[in-house]
């Protein structure tokens, strides 16, 4: 697919979420699994070269770029994941930010169908312990902004990471443009992690 074209107008998030998700929807299947192989390959050369022990990595679903894989691989390396638990256990929803332990066999569905973990959750404060922090996006920008599919969840739990472990945003090549509307509340990355390879964001690289 081609570089797509910016919303007709730039400076909404919500048209940028509208088109990320059409671009995303339309691709084939065997774009998919070109791009997956590519996020897990490049995921896990990126962690092992960054010497993280523990690893904070959202659990994907639909046309997200897939993570299950790296996770699972993670896991099998020895790194710990720890992944977003956005129920109760029991089918209703947390406002607060909380953290499980990822296991490949001990997984639920929790909210809109988000994979999470099963066992005990932990606070926010717990992504702390996260050497490297990949989060989900639709886009993110030169500057390291990204957008989201709103809500503001990524935005409240990267408050409580360390400040020198950096954060990666999961996203297709093409989906790293110029620039993205923001606002004041929104936290930068500092690198796209893409089917191609990990590109610094923000003073840390540029794209071209």
């Amino acid at each position: 697919m081609h570089d797509p074209d910016p919303p007709a107008d730039p400076d909404d998030k919500t048209a940028w979420r509208r088109l990320g998700l059409a671009r995303r929807q339309a691709l084939s299947r065997a774009e998919q699994l070109a791009r997956r192989r590519g996020w897990r390959s490049h995921g896990v050369d990126a962690v092992t070269s960054s010497g993280a022990a523990v690893v904070s990595l959202y659990l994907s679903r639909g046309q997200e770029p897939d993570t299950l894989g790296l996770a699972a691989e993670l896991e099998r390396r020895g790194v710990a994941v720890l992944a977003p638990v956005l129920t109760d256990g029991r089918g209703h929803g947390v406002h607060e930010v909380s953290w499980g332990r990822y296991r490949h066999d001990r997984l639920r569905e929790g909210l809109w169908g988000i994979p999470e973990p099963s066992g005990v959750a932990m606070a926010a404060s717990e992504l702390a312990s996260a050497d490297v922090i990949i989060c989900s996006a639709l886009w993110a920008d030169r500057a390291g902004y990204r957008v989201g599919i709103g809500g503001g969840w990524y935005d409240r739990a990267l408050l409580h990471r360390r400040p020198d472990a950096p954060v990666w945003a999961m996203v297709d090549t093409c989906e790293v443009v110029a620039a993205l509307p923001r606002d004041p509340w929104d936290v930068a990355v500092d690198a796209a992690l893409t089917p191609c390879g990990l590109v610094p964001l923000g003073p840390k690289g540029s794209v071209e």
